[in-house]
């Protein structure tokens, strides 16, 4: 038989109880026991953590805190451009942000420290005597320069630690708070922060100007002969290859240019030239009349022949008309009106000789022109890898050009900014004299102290539930051991044992007094669940024992013997506790004779057994006399007692000594029909009582459970634990 054999028939035996109200590993069942059963260790903790911390607060030196508010600027202070106020300008929540961090700053804290002394005031340097609350100017001056850094370093530290820059909300406003112990010292650090904050914005914008103007004027000077150079070498190139502009174009463009125009206009000359000729022509041949041949030919001479001839063919009518064909006038007229003709045919030819001629002369001319043309284009198609190289030196010397003035203009921006000596950030409210004194708090101190006392107190509480390695309840006795938790015993109090007589003030003497007590009934609760359990065979002999000393296994013994006793039961208390013989002192009597005389064959049992008048109960005790040989209860005497002890009561209690102190108890259960371990509530080490379980079912014991002695009735639920089945057999 072993402990895990145990374990399987106890979890079908007894089903733990179901998950009423548990969270996780934690209930609120557990933790309303936990707090009862902790409540004076968490109390006591609780108080003292609160009274040291109220303490230390109260104690605490006053101080006060005053407040200055400012505007800072929405951007940062920089470099103007064109198109914005200030160059790195950025959001405006970063910028803020960064301003309240120049006002936390250890830099602007140092100034402070410098501009007001504050080395020399006791409240920052600690190193300092103080007198009578007042600055104390004779100071211990630190010995080397490296001691007096870290001193000033020191009261650094602690002007950043007592202030608190912070924004209002979400505007630009912002609240400078300094604490100090002197009312007006803290509105002057305050007033005093605010200005030397304006100072350094105001240095810092300079600052940024001069090393920006330092900068640009070094750029602008760099560029200015970059653009020089770049430009002189168009220039040479445009020197070594001819290639001479007028008005920014090539003389070879120019040429190429005028000369298709010309070109155009010689091609359209001859153009209309032939047109008129070939049409000239054309109506002389088709037979048009002389009009409008004279229209095409626009000749003076012919419209003058052409007026001629009409006024002498209107003087050969009127003669005709007149004096008839042979009339000398007729005559003469028809002659001169021929000769007309012969003229104006004459005429005609010489116009249209002259137009023959000025085609020719437009044909020439257009022949020379494009002539000239084709000579330019060959001169500038040999100039095109010239005009490639001198166009990039042109656009190097441009893009350097726009460089250079673009620098020279925000050099002349900077250099008028650097003017400017506007405070970036403005001041709303000046720090007043605090009148209330910031800290300490006390209804604020109270309540902190409180709650941290509350907090260690549980911790405490939780530290001691951990470092507990005993049983809390019964549940737990079945969870970790594997056997049944029969009973538990209450503790009494000593105010219910002062209470009963001086003789009587003893838990097996309260049974006795008080039987409606909740420790009586425990006591029956024991004898039940030990003489009538479920499925077991029934039970005479029973071995009382427990895993260490001091467990209170003899009182348990004694209180069960009395309860059964007083139930109408023959019941013998054996005392084989060979270490201790406590029975006898409890019930307060020294027996001549006893269990060991018995084993020894000396005298019969029922001589050495003593009646217990109170109960009714008999008792073998162990006398002080008598020889302790190595193997007392191993031998068959102790046999052929227990076999005859059964014959004469129903019931025999055997008090063991613990298991792990004795060899011999594992000897004595052995021998008994069940054995009952008694356990202190809340201190036995449960590795003790499994390892007395192991060695107890090594030695064949039938172990019905364990009784948890001395548990606190304030536990909760203790009145409605749930007892486990028993039945009589």
């Amino acid at each position: 038989m072993n402990v895990i054999a145990i374990r399987q028939r106890t979890e079908e035996a007894f089903q733990p109880p179901e998950d009423n109200g548990e969270l996780g590993l934690i209930s609120l069942k557990w933790i309303f026991s936990f707090l009862l059963r902790r409540w004076m260790l968490i109390g006591a903790v609780a108080f003292v953590v609160a009274v040291i911390c109220f303490a230390n607060f109260a104690f605490q030196p006053s101080r006060y805190t005053a407040t200055a508010l400012i505007m800072l600027t929405s951007g940062q202070d920089g470099v103007l451009t064109p198109d914005q106020t200030f160059v790195g300008e950025g959001p405006a929540n970063q910028s803020l942000d960064n301003q309240l961090e120049i006002l936390r700053s250890p830099l602007l804290a140092g100034r402070l420290v410098d501009d007001l002394r504050l080395m020399e005031d006791p409240e920052w340097n600690g190193s300092l005597p103080r007198g009578d609350g007042e600055m104390t100017r004779q100071a211990e001056v630190p010995q080397t320069e490296a001691q007096r850094l870290a001193v000033r370093q020191g009261v650094v530290n602690g002007v950043v630690g007592s202030l608190d820059v912070r924004r209002r909300g979400l505007t630009y406003a912002a609240e400078v708070r300094v604490t100090s112990q002197s009312p007006e010292r803290a509105a002057q650090m305050a007033n005093r922060l605010v200005e030397l904050f304006q100072i350094y914005q105001v240095e810092a914008r300079l600052r940024s100007a001069e090393r920006a103007n330092d900068w640009l004027s070094q750029r602008v000077n760099e560029l200015r002969a970059d653009v020089q150079r770049k430009e002189e070498i168009a220039e040479r190139y445009r020197v070594e290859t001819g290639l001479i502009s007028s008005q920014g174009t090539l003389l070879t463009e120019q040429q190429t240019t005028d000369l298709q125009g010309q070109v155009l206009n010689a091609r359209a000359d001859l153009a209309e030239k032939e047109a008129r000729h070939l049409q000239v022509q054309s109506m002389l041949g088709g037979g048009q009349s002389i009009d409008a041949i004279a229209a095409v030919l626009n000749s003076t001479v012919l419209n003058q022949l052409r007026a001629q001839e009409s006024e002498i063919a209107r003087r050969q009518a009127d003669y005709e008309s007149r004096y008839g064909d042979q009339h000398p006038l007729v005559i003469n007229v028809r002659a001169e009106r021929a000769d007309n003709r012969v003229q104006v045919n004459a005429e005609i030819r010489r116009g249209i000789s002259a137009l023959g001629t000025e085609v020719q002369v437009a044909r020439a001319r257009l022949a020379m022109i494009e002539t000239n043309m084709s000579a330019v284009r060959g001169e500038l198609a040999g100039n095109n890898e010239e005009m490639v190289q001198l166009r990039e030196y042109e656009r190097e010397a441009a893009a350097a050009r726009a460089v250079y003035e673009a620098f020279l203009q925000r050099f002349h921006e900077i250099a008028d900014q650097g003017t400017m000596r506007t405070a970036p950030a403005e001041v709303i409210s000046a720090a007043g004299v605090p009148t209330n004194r910031s800290s300490p708090r006390l209804s604020i101190a109270f309540v902190l102290s409180v709650a941290l006392g509350f907090g260690v107190g549980l911790a405490a509480g939780f530290l001691a539930e951990a470092l507990d390695e005993g049983f809390g309840d019964g549940d737990e006795v079945e969870r970790k051991i594997g056997v049944p938790a029969l009973a538990m015993v209450p503790k009494l109090r000593r105010s219910e044992l002062r209470q009963l007589p001086v003789a009587s003030q003893h838990p097996a003497a309260y049974l006795l007094e008080r039987q409606v007590s909740a420790f009586t009934e425990a006591c029956r609760v024991l004898r039940t669940a030990i003489l009538f359990a479920a499925g077991q065979p029934k039970t005479q002999v029973v071995a009382i024992t427990s895993a260490l000393p001091n467990e209170g296994k003899t009182t348990m013994s004694l209180c069960l013997a009395r309860v059964a006793a007083l139930s109408g039961q023959r019941v013998l208390l054996v005392d084989c506790d060979l270490r201790r013989r406590s029975v006898k002192d409890v019930l307060d009597f020294e027996p001549p004779v006893g269990l060991l005389q018995v084993l020894a064959g000396e005298v019969n049992w029922r001589q050495a057994t003593y009646l217990d008048d109170a109960s009714g109960m008999h008792v073998l005790p162990l006398s002080d006399s008598g020889f302790t040989p190595k193997d007392v209860f191993g031998g068959e005497d102790m046999d052929r007692l227990l076999g005859e002890l059964r014959n004469a009561f129903d019931l025999v209690i055997l008090d063991c000594a613990p298991v792990l102190a004795v060899a011999d108890t594992r000897v004595v259960v052995s021998k008994a029909d069940c054995a009952v371990m008694i356990t202190r509530w809340q201190k036995t080490p449960i590795r003790a009582v499994r390892a007395a379980m192991q060695q107890l079912q090594s030695s064949g014991a039938n172990v019905r459970g364990i009784t948890l002695n001395s548990v606190d009735r304030r536990m909760p639920g203790y009145y409605s634990y749930p007892m486990y089945e028993f039945r009589e057999n």
